[in-house]
């Protein structure tokens, strides 16, 4: 039984413009999930609705086997046994971090309470700092308050919206094996909204794209860049170029200007000869090697990014790829030189 059940719901701020229409989708017990899409697609308006800011207009929303929210109910965030973390933490300044972590304990007898905040302390590595207030933490400490504080009361799911994303790339690559170390710990079911794709692959089992109120797709995060359902999807999970090529009936395989490639149909293939468009993905080049024929380009643009080159390469067509290099073997910007595609699947799509 899923900890999270989304079912058709519909809801927005007009019954006549609904920013989601009949969208679902779950998270098993224990199970995390990530929400991406482009500003306006509707995930903030999700999360939203999971924690009870929004009402319905139809559909159901589900946390364990109680109904949080139908049209005409709507359990108050507090009562619908979620926790939740901002981007802004929302930490009491004047309060301990044991005072703020404490503060999701009300109601809750002392013993027990001063348990679960040691515990909690312990687990996010925070039991030093038990005395110390927000203001004398660093960025990433304070993030693990505002997650611990919401982990107290044991929520049946623990939402996050963004909290990353004031934090610089070392720290935030860091929190978050540290956030899911302390989830998986604490077997808790997680939704997390975010528009860095990296950041929702390295947190989720299951990521979901939100496009137009709808989910696109929705998959384990290697599915969804090996196989997208949809050029939309395609564009928005990772970089990649799209590539003409044909299809003939009773080949195995579609023709492009690198030569003959095995072909992952998104849709049916077509019933007669088609132009078609492949995805290449930019680590799906290659510099071709001293014997090899390979496939002359030009290098239109050069990147330095670190552990890679970002290149810009154009075919002979006038088709454009992006392309990254190793960088002791990346060609300058205006060298013409001969590139293969690596072997594998490609997912193609019929023609626009």
């Amino acid at each position: 039984m899923p900890r999270l059940d989304v079912s058709r719901i519909s809801t927005g701020y007009s019954s006549s413009h609904p920013v989601l229409n009949d969208l679902s989708l779950s998270v098993d017990d224990g199970g995390r999930l990530a929400l991406v899409g482009a500003s306006g697609s509707g995930k903030t308006t999700l999360f939203r609705a999971v924690a009870g800011f929004m009402d319905l207009m139809d559909g159901s929303i589900r946390v364990g086997d109680r109904e949080v929210s139908a049209p005409g109910l709507t359990i108050d965030p507090e009562r619908r046994g979620v926790g939740l973390v901002f981007q802004d933490l929302a930490l009491f300044p004047h309060m301990t971090v044991e005072r703020n972590i404490r503060y999701g304990l009300r109601g809750i007898s002392g013993r027990e309470a001063h348990h679960r905040v040691d515990a909690l302390l312990e687990l996010t590595g925070l039991t030093e700092f038990r005395r110390a207030r927000p203001d004398a933490l660093s960025g990433g400490q304070q993030q693990r308050v505002a997650l611990a504080r919401a982990l107290a009361p044991k929520p049946g799911v623990l939402l996050l919206d963004e909290p990353f994303s004031s934090l610089d790339l070392e720290t935030r690559l860091r929190l978050l094996q540290s956030v899911t170390e302390i989830l998986d710990a604490e077997q808790m079911t997680a939704l997390l909204v975010t528009h860095d794709q990296g950041e929702a692959f390295a947190f989720a089992d299951e990521v979901a794209v939100i496009g137009n109120g709808k989910v696109e797709q929705s998959g384990a995060p290697e599915s969804l860049y090996a196989t997208p359902a949809s050029r939309e999807v395609a564009r928005f999970i990772g970089e990649g170029s799209f590539l003409r090529a044909c299809f003939a009936p009773g080949q195995m395989t579609v023709q492009t200007p690198f030569g003959d490639v095995m072909p992952r149909w998104v849709q049916a293939p077509p019933s007669g000869q088609e132009e078609i468009d492949i995805l290449i993905r930019p680590e799906d080049l290659s510099l071709a090697m001293q014997g090899d024929e390979g496939t002359h380009v030009r290098v239109l643009s050069h990147r330095y990014m670190g552990s890679f080159v970002d290149l810009m390469v154009s075919l002979d067509d006038g088709q454009q790829l992006h392309w990254h290099s190793p960088v002791m073997t990346a060609p300058s910007a205006g060298a013409d030189v001969r590139v293969t595609l690596k072997g594998g699947l490609y997912p193609v799509f019929r023609r626009a």
